[in-house]
């Protein structure tokens, strides 16, 4: 009995949007190193059955029989320029860039362990892969970080998968889905094919690409992290000095670096700037003590070595007059 896996894929390169209810649904597609072949894809709705939504130098003088500390200005600029040093840059980067490609990732994940049962990487029927290696090290970035195992697939043009210049969704999904029941054993792997148009080549690759999630692969992979795996994929599609092997595996590389780690917020780092006062102030205090302890003990033993001199001198003045 076959169940079905979500599936879907990015809009069009030109508008990178989601449309169509549940998984998102459409393709990536369109000329990547001339922009004179970019044409939107339509977009359709995707049909399955699996549903899931230290401290600085302080002034200070000796007076008495103990020190007395007279500023702590400069220690108070030191606490500030730390503070500012560490939480504004982070605060900056968790607010909301209007020119922001990627989505930032606001959900906490725990990776897979033990579900997949590891296979091949990949399955070029179209030629273009030189460079399995370099396919591979993000494909192996992303399923240490996720326990998810990527699968690139590239298929070559037919048209059982077009409809003139449309992609045949139904009849795509169909193929993903069989060849995820042939090649794989259990729900944590994660398909992202590319199917070539009519008329296509390496230099534009003027296809689809789409993707097929196991069940397991659902927990991790959900709509945000789609989102996120589109944003980055995007951002790499369009650097044309990367190849594609390099383009794909800096997209899960990157991808899972994201969706694994939860982007802070302001509050987040407001925290962070109190606990760090608290930790220098304590820090600063203990230093203070100590080295008041070893002042005041030297400044002693400097009065008792004063002392004794001072008797000595009058020991001998006694003599001398005696």
């Amino acid at each position: 009995m076959n169940m079905g896996r979500s599936s879907g894929g990015g809009g069009s390169h030109r508008s990178g949007g989601f449309s169509g209810g549940g998984r998102s649904s459409g393709g990536f597609s369109s000329g990547r190193y001339s922009s004179s072949y970019g044409s939107s894809r339509p977009s359709g709705h995707i049909y399955h059955h699996h549903y899931h939504s230290g401290p600085g130098y302080y002034g200070g003088y000796y007076g008495g029989y103990g020190p007395r500390y007279t500023s702590f200005k400069s220690v108070w600029i030191v606490l500030i320029i730390i503070i500012l040093m560490t939480v504004i840059p982070s605060i900056i980067d968790s607010l909301p860039a209007k020119t922001a490609k990627v989505p930032k990732n606001k959900t906490e994940r725990t990776a897979l362990n033990g579900v997949v049962l590891k296979t091949d990487w990949c399955e070029d029927n179209i030629g273009w892969i030189t460079s399995k290696d370099t396919l591979i090290s993000g494909l192996e970035d992303f399923y240490k970080k996720t326990g998810i195992q990527p699968y690139i697939l590239f298929v070559p043009y037919s048209v059982e998968f077009w409809n003139g210049n449309n992609i045949n969704v139904e009849k795509v999904n169909e193929y993903m889905e069989k060849i995820y029941s042939e090649k794989f054993k259990d729900e944590g792997h994660f398909i992202f094919a590319y199917f070539q148009c009519r008329n296509d080549s390496k230099s534009e690759m003027d296809g689809e690409f789409r993707y097929l999630s196991g069940y397991s692969a659902d927990t991790i992979m959900d709509d945000e992290a789609i989102s996120i795996l589109w944003g980055y994929f995007q951002k790499n599609y369009y650097n044309t000095s990367l190849s594609i092997e390099k383009m794909i595996s800096n997209t899960f590389s990157e991808t899972a670096k994201s969706i694994m780690n939860k982007t802070k917020n302001v509050w987040d780092f407001i925290m962070i700037a109190i606990i760090i006062i608290i930790v220098i102030l304590i820090i600063l205090f203990i230093y203070m003590t100590v080295k008041s302890r070893k002042q005041i003990e030297q400044q002693i033993q400097t009065q008792k070595e004063e002392n004794i001199e001072s008797n000595g001198e009058k020991q001998k003045n006694t003599r001398q007059n005696a």
